[in-house]
């Protein structure tokens, strides 16, 4: 060995910094800033878009009178609406639709999630072709996501009704009051589970994208493991991730001000179309809520990627890449063509 093959040791006395490659060493945080290119993206902001428009069209079909329909963002950020939907509905007709709307937005969340997390891992936009055949690949084991986590509660809240049992049998205040505390304490985990469930679904299903395994029981577990083992982690990725999508929001908002005005200019030249201009300003916003929600849906793939390194050392440069599909042979020329 010569003197260039020897490690020299480090020399502390440069300072931290002058050590660190890029401000993702310090700041692991920086790679959702790279995200915000997925905006640019047709075929992520128009899957969005026809989700969106399929949504909307869906529940204006099924609740049109019983309930006063909100806008699009609304309806995916509000529980109170899921709660007013059931109310007009039924609990049938409601669970219904809810089930369809998950099977029509978990493909879209993974087919940008997937966009957003190789953008954080540094590498560029995957190509749309390629991602529709990994999403269509899992999309059946990934419909498990949401329903492992419901089925598992109502396992509990069956074991837990088994304590009230006897409260049926001897209708004692000492009986009650005994059963009660065993059910206040066996009802913790079903909490537990279920609060859990909010963070662990979304970034399971972008897990069952990123990893090499798509496997439901797992990427689940990594959900509860960045929640319950690095919760100031999520916690601090989730607010720049809001205040991320807060702020071109407001960019977005101003595109499609100035695009309503546009509209608006437009449509009353000779005579005025009212009909026309709420028209034109319904696919204007939309468009709008298709860009930002877009934006939403590639910030959890990053985010997944940071809490999977901080809980399990993996670096984020480490995405997993499906394998190319393989390449067809060129047809053999005929002899006549060779001795031509």
């Amino acid at each position: 060995m010569n003197k260039s093959e020897i490690h020299a040791g480090y020399d502390f006395e440069s300072g931290m910094f002058s050590r660190m490659r890029s401000w993702v060493d310090v700041a692991s945080w920086v790679r959702l800033t790279r995200i915000p290119r997925i905006l640019a993206s047709p075929s992520a902001v128009g899957l969005v878009l026809v989700a969106c428009v399929a949504t909307r069209t869906l529940l204006s079909f099924c609740v049109e009178g019983r309930i006063k329909l909100a806008p699009v963002w609304e309806l995916h950020s509000h529980i109170r609406l899921l709660g007013a939907l059931f109310q007009a509905t039924g609990p049938l007709l409601g669970s219904l639709l809810v089930a369809v709307m998950l099977v029509l937005w978990i493909p879209v969340i993974q087919f940008v999630c997937r966009g957003g997390a190789a953008l954080s891992a540094g590498k560029p936009l995957p190509r749309a072709a390629g991602t529709l055949r990994l999403v269509g690949s899992r999309l059946w084991r990934s419909l498990f996501v949401p329903i492992l986590p419901c089925l598992c509660s109502v396992a509990l809240m069956v074991g837990v009704f088994l304590i009230r049992v006897p409260s049926f049998v001897a209708d004692v205040p000492l009986v009650s009051g005994i059963t009660g505390w065993l059910i206040g304490i066996a009802a913790i985990p079903i909490g537990v589970l279920g609060f859990g469930a909010v963070f662990a679904v979304p970034l399971a299903l972008a897990a069952m994208v990123c990893e090499p395994t798509p496997d439901p029981i797992d990427s689940l577990s990594r959900g509860y493991e960045s929640l319950y083992r690095r919760p100031l982690s999520l916690a601090w990725y989730v607010a720049f991730s809001g205040a991320l999508v807060c702020l071109f929001g407001v960019m977005l908002g101003g595109i499609g001000l100035a695009s309503v005005v546009a509209a608006q200019l437009v449509t009353s030249v000779i005579s005025s179309d009212g009909a026309q201009l709420q028209a034109a300003a319904d696919v204007i916003t939309l468009v709008v809520v298709a860009w930002q929600t877009t934006l939403a849906f590639g910030l959890l793939g990053g985010v997944y990627l940071l809490l999977r390194s901080d809980t399990g050392g993996q670096e984020a440069e480490d995405l997993w890449e499906p394998p190319a599909p393989p390449v067809e042979p060129l047809p053999e020329l005929p002899e006549e063509a060779i001795d031509g």
